[in-house]
Parts: C-alpha cells; structure tokens; sequence
C-alpha cells in the first residue's frame, strides 16, 4: 500500500512534464507562424469600417481596395539613412522574418519531440526569439494599421528568449550536480590501473629468478 502513491509519482510527473512540453510546442510554432501576419499580411476584416477610410489610405494604395489590413509598408526608424536602399531595409526584414520562423517552428517541434530537432531546442528558441525581437525592431513604424496591434509579438517573444535562458541555466546546473556523480564513479576506474602495477612488479619479481 505505501508504494502505490511512491510508483505513480514519478509516472503523473512525467506525463505532466510531457503535457507540458506539447502545450509549449504547439504555442511556440504558432507564434512562429504569426509573424506572417507582418509581413505578407493579412486582411483585418473591419475595410468597411467608416472612420477607416481616411487613415487607411496609404494601405489601400498597396492594393487592398481600401480594406484594413495587418501589414508592413516597408518604413523603418527615422535612423535609417536616406541613401539608404528600401531594398536592403525588406532585405534585412525578410532575413529576420526567416529566421524567426524557422527558429520559432524547430523550437517548437523540438518540444513536441520531433526526433530531428529535440536535440536543440534551445539555440532554435534562441534563434527564433533574437530574430522576431529585432524584426520588430526594424518594422515597427511601419506596421499597419496601428503598431498597438502588434504589441503580443515582441512580449512572447521576450518571454520565449526568458524561457531558454531559465531552461539553459537549469540544464547547466543539473549537469554540475550529475558531474559530482561520476569522482564517486571514479574510485572503481582507477583500481583497474591499480591492479595493473603489480603486473610490472611481476617482471621485476622474474628478473632475479631469470638472473639465478
């Protein structure tokens, strides 16, 4: 009777564990692919709304017949040099947004147990959340209809480079304290060697009798 709640401990953790890391996956590949949103875009469905008309004129000059829509319209920081080319601006964005992507979808997989890419979930997470922080820094004067709309990107991704960052320092220490572990180990290493030295006495010992 005293090792039925002792045997299911370890059993109820483990499975929470595991609940835990697929809740986890499934919300970092879906703030991955949320980014979508800044870049192509993504209708916000209120276009027939009647005090947008005005402030969504420059989005519907992008094509989007005068509907509101979650974008990006290629402006950056006022520190961004005038001979600069809008080219490298959407160049350096699209590097960003790729990598935000992939490091926010490999994370999450990862979580999920995918056996490709459980090995590293933390440097995609980190990928991930360094890149979407500064994709967001990069575009956000531009993001239409209002940079307000955006603000749960830059928080989760705060959040996710938290999270590695506690999960790295925990893995880190948990390795410290099983490297105490193995000098226990070692007393049963180093007696092989040990037993080993007498075999060189033992010429030492057949010296004389070769000698007589």
């Amino acid at each position: 009777m005293g090792h039925g709640p002792v045997g299911r401990g370890p059993v109820s953790r483990d499975l929470v564990s595991r609940g835990a890391a697929w809740a986890g996956g499934f919300v970092v590949v879906t703030h991955g692919l949320v980014h979508l949103l800044v870049w192509p875009g993504a209708p916000l469905g209120t276009g027939d709304a009647g005090g947008g008309g005005a402030g969504s004129g420059d989005a519907g000059g992008g094509g989007t017949g005068g509907g509101a829509r979650l974008r990006w319209n290629g402006d950056s920081w006022s520190w961004q040099p005038e001979w600069l080319p809008a080219l490298v601006v959407r160049s350096v964005g699209a590097a960003l947004l790729t990598g935000t992507v992939l490091g926010c979808v490999l994370c999450g997989l990862a979580l999920l147990g995918l056996p490709g890419v459980r090995r590293f979930p933390l440097r995609a997470g980190t990928v991930g959340a360094v890149c979407s922080l500064a994709l967001f820094a990069l575009v956000w004067p531009g993001l239409e209809p209002d940079p307000a709309e955006f603000v749960a990107g830059p928080v989760l991704s705060g959040v996710l480079l938290a999270g590695v960052g506690i999960a790295a320092f925990l893995r880190r220490r948990a390795r410290r304290s099983t490297g105490d572990a193995p000098p226990a180990g070692t007393p049963a290493g180093a007696d092989a060697p040990t037993a080993d030295v007498p075999t060189a006495d033992a010429p030492t010992a057949g010296t004389p009798a070769g000698g007589g």
